[in-house]
């Protein structure tokens, strides 16, 4: 099912729908002809993989938060990066962390800083579905208010 984006029409409609819906049809490997590099391969070769985004609102991306769960989200959308969610946190997290010199960032242990988000959710499915739902921010262990600015707040800060 997943190389029908690239198929001709004729061929696309003959497909066999239920082995299109099937989970068993699931792709282990990253899906090609999306303009992404192989990160499940990358991966298993070994390749520490990170992901980020131009996520800030700026001319390039007009659209971005600086919303790191939400780069995850769409890193698992569009990379296919549950199947299974495994340890694909870490692209995130422990990993831009590592590559950028950071030991004390990207995870939790005693006696690091503690800034984590912290989310209603009891599962990845949750957690992807809903982002933006029920989120506590913690800096140095402690709650911070997340009460996004409105958006006439940040207009100084596009035109600079």
């Amino acid at each position: 099912g997943q190389g029908l984006g690239v198929r001709g029409q004729a061929e696309a409609e003959q497909a066999d729908s239920s082995f299109i819906l099937h989970p068993s049809s699931l792709p282990s490997r990253t899906p090609r002809w999306r303009g992404i590099t192989l990160l499940h391969e990358l991966k298993h070769a070994g390749v520490p993989v990170a992901i980020a985004s131009d996520n800030c609102r700026d001319p390039f991306y007009g659209f971005g938060d600086h919303d790191g769960l939400e780069v995850f989200t769409q890193g698992v959308r569009i990379a296919q990066l549950d199947a299974p969610y495994g340890d694909w946190s870490r692209v995130v997290t422990t990993t831009p962390a590592d590559l950028m010199g950071l030991p004390d960032a990207g995870r939790i242990a005693p006696g690091l800083p503690a800034d984590l988000i912290l989310c209603k959710a009891r599962y990845f499915s949750e957690l992807l579905a809903r982002p933006q739902g029920d989120r506590t921010v913690l800096r140095q262990g402690k709650p911070i208010d997340t009460t996004l600015p409105d958006y006439v707040e940040l207009d100084d800060l596009l035109l600079k």
